[in-house]
């Protein structure tokens, strides 16, 4: 949400563990909330935001700055490749373009943040109970 930290990003900031190490990203990130949550809690931690809506990336790089943040990438996860890896991958996925429900998204984001970690890597992701993500 572009106004407010919407349930589903808080609901994944407070269950993240507080010792995260090594290098991280946040995808979908939106304007920077969960990144910086993030780099609050695990100090030391290497990030790199990725966001598909270039306003909303530029917001989350005058929220973070590049004191919190390593890198911050325009990047169309369903589309593009990620060409780092990553100890630790956060999200919370979109799941719809409009308003009917598009899981394919989310699996799509899913697949992405597959690729981009690192063996032994973690994702922490949120995502509706009704969406088929097993």
């Amino acid at each position: 949400s572009f106004d407010r930290v919407d349930a589903g990003s808080k609901l994944l900031v407070d269950n993240l563990p507080g010792d995260l190490r090594g290098s991280a990203a946040d995808f979908c990130s939106g304007w920077g909330y969960v990144a910086a949550e993030m780099a609050a809690r695990s100090p030391g931690l290497s990030l790199d935001l990725y966001e598909a809506d270039f306003d909303a990336l530029e917001a989350a790089r005058g929220n973070l700055g590049n004191i919190l943040a390593q890198g911050f990438f325009w990047t169309d996860l369903l589309a593009e490749p990620v060409e780092r890896r990553y100890d630790v991958i956060a999200m919370n996925p979109p799941f719809h373009r409009s308003r009917a429900a598009e899981p394919e998204i989310g699996a799509g984001m899913i697949r992405a943040a597959a690729k981009a970690l690192k063996p032994g890597g973690r994702l922490f992701m949120v995502a509706n109970r009704q969406l088929p993500y097993e």
